[in-house]
């Protein structure tokens, strides 16, 4: 069969919303099926796209710039935009698709091409990878977000909380919705060596460098009350810059906190991240299901971390980790001083939440979505 995928990402060449269908892609490709992509136009195309097309995939590009003799022909003088709505609809007309995924990023993201799937009898599932409560869809769009998600065969969400908040937004039960798992990027049965603590404890807080999102800053709030500072304890940042990298820089200047808090970079290896730092602290103000909390517990460490995505589906409370119910400093404070007082058992707690992710998360993701996709 030829299998239609449509990014709705929008706001970066790639993310980790891409993942999963890159690679269920793959893995279509390999078992025999075609594969064509509509992605969004970027200067630099992302290496995951290219290996699509070097298997034989054919990735559309909408929004690409018209320069030149194109640009010309449109009656303009300078680079202009083909209408992506037009674009949309000259990729169904040439690649005609039997199914089609579309993986939205943020719960916001608009999904049009459903519309041309529907009319047409094409099959269509909808993969939200994110849904939080800093953004409510208007009135005036309510029906348009009503329509793509109800005509949909599927709806697959990463977490029932992600589930709970986009009905909420769209004040509509969801009968076509199920849950599913994102890929994680290391060994299902890792088992880093555990690091010593002969010098004190270290945290580590890992995702890309965004307040909104992670709550970098909640982190630096926290650490510069009295008692943290004259505690063992120190926290590395790891990370892409994605907008709050200065500010996080001058947040630590400024609380003088160079000493206990500390910018590592951004690591591709998970695993060795785990090789230096005991638990992870993630404070983050949305999520849909953060891998780095699969990835932290099937290494078997102990994560901290705020009541969001699927956090509390994996995380037993005090027993495999520690959960604050909000992302304030507040109670990212009280969840933090909870594991200090168990600062002895962290080793044992890791064990246990490498115990728990194993038995509540599936070992090939990718495998599962794939045949669910085929299905349509």
């Amino acid at each position: 069969m030829k299998f239609g995928f449509y990014s709705c990402m929008s706001g970066m060449p790639w993310g980790g919303s891409e993942v999963l269908w890159y690679l269920v892609a793959r893995r279509m490709q390999r078992q025999g099926h075609d594969v064509t992509v509509n992605f969004k136009h970027w200067p630099h195309t992302a290496m995951q796209l290219h290996e699509i097309q070097k298997q034989g995939g054919k990735v559309s590009f909408r929004e690409q710039p018209l320069v030149g003799m194109k640009a010309r022909m449109e009656g303009f003088n300078r680079m202009i935009k083909r209408p992506a709505s037009r674009e949309n609809d000259l990729w169904f007309e040439r690649e005609r698709p039997d199914a089609v995924l579309f993986t939205l990023g943020y719960h916001s993201d608009q999904i049009y091409p459903a519309d041309r799937c529907h009319d047409a009898g094409i099959p269509y599932a909808i993969n939200l990878q994110c849904a939080s409560s800093f953004f409510f869809i208007t009135v005036n769009r309510l029906e348009e977000y009503r329509r793509w998600y109800r005509n949909a065969a599927k709806v697959y969400f990463v977490s029932k909380e992600n589930q709970d908040k986009l009905e909420s937004n769209l004040a509509m039960r969801l009968d076509n919705a199920e849950i599913i798992a994102n890929p994680f990027a290391m060994d299902y049965d890792a088992d880093p060596d555990y690091p010593s603590t002969e010098d004190g404890f270290k945290l580590a807080v890992v995702g890309r460098i965004h307040f909104q999102s992670k709550g970098q800053d909640i982190v630096v709030d926290v650490m510069s009350k009295d008692r943290w500072r004259s505690r063992d304890l120190e926290v590395n940042f790891y990370g892409h810059d994605q907008g709050n990298m200065r500010q996080l820089e001058d947040l630590i200047s400024m609380h003088g906190l160079d000493e206990k808090l500390h910018y590592r970079g951004y690591r591709k290896d998970v695993q060795g991240i785990w090789e230096e730092n005991h638990g992870l602290l993630l404070p983050s103000r949305y999520e849909g299901a953060p891998l780095i909390v699969t990835e932290t517990m099937l290494c078997n460490r102990m994560p901290i971390t705020t009541n969001l995505g699927r956090n509390a589906e994996l995380i037993d409370d005090n027993v495999s980790g520690f959960i604050a119910e909000s992302a304030t400093v507040n109670l990212v404070d009280e969840a933090l001083e909870r594991a200090w007082q168990q600062r002895d058992q962290w080793r044992e707690i890791g064990m246990m939440a490498g115990q728990h992710i194993r038995r509540r998360y599936p070992k090939d993701p990718v495998k599962d979505f794939t045949e669910l996709l085929l299905k349509l």
